[in-house]
């Protein structure tokens, strides 16, 4: 039962870091394209998906480099409580002035 947890808690912490990953990289492309979209973008139509979709508006380019920030701060809460005992263990083991092979060999199995 504790391996089938230890699995499922692992596995969990896998796909919120490629979701953390993905959302980070698609985030730092939505900004550089902000930086560099000079134009005013749009091609005047009404369909919301329509407009989500179409990068060269900035407005749309804003609407989802905003939604995937707020992607990051909640997957990176969810990656700090997950981490949590470990965080801890390092910060604790780093306070004692321990040394970086002793603190890896010591918060290994938390």
């Amino acid at each position: 039962m504790e391996i089938q947890m230890n699995k499922l808690r692992l596995k969990t912490k896998l796909t919120i870091d490629i979701f953390l990953a993905a959302a980070f990289l698609f985030n730092i492309v939505t900004a550089l394209m902000l930086l560099f979209n000079t134009g005013g973008g749009g091609r005047g139509q009404s369909n919301v998906l329509v407009n989500l979709f179409d990068f060269s508006s900035r407005s749309s380019l804003r609407l989802i480099h905003n939604w995937t920030g707020l992607l990051i701060i909640a997957l990176i809460i969810f990656h700090l409580i997950l981490n949590w005992r470990v965080i801890i263990c390092y910060f604790k083991n780093l306070l004692r002035s321990a040394k970086v092979a002793k603190v890896e060999q010591t918060c290994k199995n938390v």
